[in-house]
């Protein structure tokens, strides 16, 4: 309130003296602003899956961002509901809608750092390995889930969500292809493997190991050599059905 009558003062003032105010006619970004437009952005595609199926209704996409404390500190998270259904009846044509969404959405947005797409963990080392061959950008596509569902003691789904984007966001996620990550680990979509019904540890690598880990920040250990997204020879923009 105290700048605001300030600069009220100064503008009558500055129009007494006749002075030209136009280069007051926008005030500067507030500190806070101008560190949340310096965050990278990460842009989320919701389909579904445990990680949103609670009881009495699923978790819209608004409410999984929602649902990660402090997220806006770290990164600049957007987000769009693409489905909100269990990953065992999501189809091959929702598939290919997927990948050319995120294809569209690199080409149309050349500052977006990376996108993370959520995903019953049924089928998501499908979908990850699918989008790891038909994304065609360097930048990051990170599937995540939960083996627990938002009604359920120690639903991990948050802490989940909260590392896929802190991948996505990462500089040195670029060229890593599609990515799974859950409980702390990143493993390459080519690979991963879910390897039991209940456990959270469930998603294995196994002899390959995992691409890095996540524990408050990100390290990567290793890098997939065989070709994938920007390098792929699959383009689906034109295919309308598998």
């Amino acid at each position: 309130p105290f700048h605001s009558a300030l600069r009220v003062i100064l503008l009558a003032c500055f129009a007494i003296a006749g002075v030209d105010t136009r280069f007051l006619a926008q005030a500067p970004a507030a500190p806070a602003q101008q560190a949340a437009a310096a965050l990278p952005r990460v842009h989320m595609f919701a389909t579904g899956g445990t990680i949103s199926n609670r009881n009495g209704g699923r978790l819209t996409m608004d409410e999984l961002i929602a649902s990660i404390p402090n997220l806006d500190r770290r990164v600049r998270a957007t987000g769009e509901q693409f489905l909100n259904v269990a990953s065992g009846q999501v189809t091959m044509e929702q598939w290919l809608a997927l990948a050319r969404k995120i294809n569209e959405k690199f080409k149309a947005e050349k500052d977006l750092a990376g996108v993370v797409v959520t995903s019953g963990t049924d089928t998501l080392e499908e979908l990850a390995y699918f989008l790891h061959l038909t994304v065609r950008d360097d930048r990051p596509c990170v599937v995540v889930g939960a083996m627990r569902n938002p009604s359920t003691l120690g639903y991990e789904g948050a802490a989940n969500l909260e590392e896929a984007f802190l991948v996505a966001a990462d500089p040195a996620s670029r060229g890593m292809g599609g990515l799974v990550v859950l409980n702390n680990e990143i493993n390459s979509g080519r690979e991963v493997t879910k390897t039991d019904a209940k456990l959270l540890n469930t998603f294995s690598s196994h002899d390959y190991g995992v691409l890095g880990t996540v524990y408050d920040r990100v390290q990567y250990f290793r890098k997939p050599v065989k070709r994938h997204t920007a390098a792929s020879e699959f383009d689906v923009a034109k295919i309308e059905a598998l």
